[in-house]
């Protein structure tokens, strides 16, 4: 991205602000400009907010991006927030109440990341930080004291760091971009060594369920890796920040229930694939309902038999599969498939010489160590 979109960071900044306390309060009108005109925009009730002042960041002033750069210009931007009812009045009740939304709605906010479509702030090196001032009563007399103003109660805030730079060439060598001769470049050079995941959102997820990677340089990676199964591209899901992003397995996948390592993964131009560390993942299997396979029959007091669990996840006649018969909470029996199951259904047989006494059982389903969060119950009568 070119440093010098950072000049319009100041409007940029005004603008997101905007966008998330609306988004944030149902799409509640936020316009930006003075107090006294917010009411004519309007038109209802809403918030307004007032860039008043701009300061030079003195903790910042001296702080360049790297060893050998310009500093770059540092602001703290100073709003005040100022609500208004229906009638555009913003000294009432409903005006008050609106006010209150609009702090908690910042106070939410509080780091704000920029999406990457705000190429003004997306070079921004650390996050928005917002902060409370204090706007007591002399503050908004001088604020709101032109012929056309008048007093009105407001909240006052200020968001900083904000960088302003330009693309000015620095002191020290450009970076390398390839390797090899003129027009016969080589192996691409990259800033980063790769992206590496740090978390993984809920750690164990069953098909359909939206799992959350958070990482390090995760740009441009578009591809899941589950174990050895790579899904469609289509189903990363890039978060605006670029240190996130979603994957979401089909809810009718095939792939078994089990421990995978999970990376993340992009091509290169070279064809060559980069891939980041991994973390691990747990799929669980889904149990949807469980049924006799025919009648049982008596051996004495007890029963024994077959019965069906239907459900997801269960791979093949490879993988480990087991079902457990729960009674008054402790298991009676586990159970290994008597026939070959497939993705989605699983026969048991509970042997005579086993056989169990009439009533109703609890059936735990585990698939290579995984086991299924529903346990259905099975009438054994």
């Amino acid at each position: 991205m070119a440093l010098s979109a950072t000049t319009e960071a100041v409007g940029a900044v005004s603008e997101l602000l905007a966008t998330r306390v609306s988004s944030r309060l149902n799409n509640l009108p936020v316009l930006v400009g003075r107090p006294s005109d917010a009411p004519d925009d309007l038109n209802a009730r809403g918030l307004n907010l007032f860039l008043y002042h701009v300061a030079f960041d003195g903790h910042m002033r001296n702080q360049p991006l790297d060893r050998g750069q310009q500093p770059p210009v540092w602001l703290t931007l100073h709003y005040l927030l100022t609500a208004f009812d229906a009638e555009g009045e913003s000294e009432t009740v409903g005006a008050h109440r609106l006010l209150g939304q609009g702090i908690v709605a910042l106070q939410e906010l509080n780091f704000l990341h920029a999406p990457v479509t705000a190429a003004a702030l997306t070079g921004n090196p650390e996050p928005l930080k917002i902060t409370f001032d204090e706007a007591d009563a002399d503050l908004l007399n001088k604020l709101f004291s032109g012929t056309e103003e008048r007093y009105r109660v407001s909240v006052a805030f200020q968001v900083r760091p904000v960088m302003l730079a330009t693309d000015a060439v620095p002191d020290y060598a450009p970076l390398v971009q390839t390797v090899g001769p003129p027009v016969n470049e080589g192996v691409m050079v990259f800033a980063s060594m790769g992206a590496r995941l740090t978390s993984i959102a809920p750690a164990k997820f069953v098909a359909g369920q939206t799992v959350e990677l958070r990482g390090v340089d995760l740009g441009g990676y578009d591809r899941i890796n589950l174990g050895g199964n790579q899904l469609l591209p289509l189903a990363a899901l890039p978060d605006d920040r670029g240190d996130v992003v979603r994957f979401q397995l089909l809810a009718n996948t095939p792939i078994a229930a089990a421990g995978y390592a999970v990376s993340v993964t992009r091509i290169l131009p070279s064809g060559r694939t980069m891939t980041s560390t991994p973390l691990l993942g747990e799929l669980m299997p889904v149990v949807s309902g469980v049924a006799l396979d025919g009648a049982l029959t008596p051996a004495g007091a007890n029963l024994h038999g077959s019965f069906v669990v239907d459900g997801a996840q269960f791979g093949g006649p490879d993988e480990s599969i087991f079902a457990a018969l729960l009674f008054d909470g402790s298991a009676r029996i586990q159970l290994e498939p008597s026939s070959d199951p497939t993705p989605t259904s699983a026969r048991f047989t509970v042997p005579e010489a086993l056989a169990l006494p009439p009533g109703s059982y609890r059936v735990v389903l585990r698939v290579n160590g995984q086991q299924a969060v529903q346990t259905p119950e099975l009438v054994w009568t």
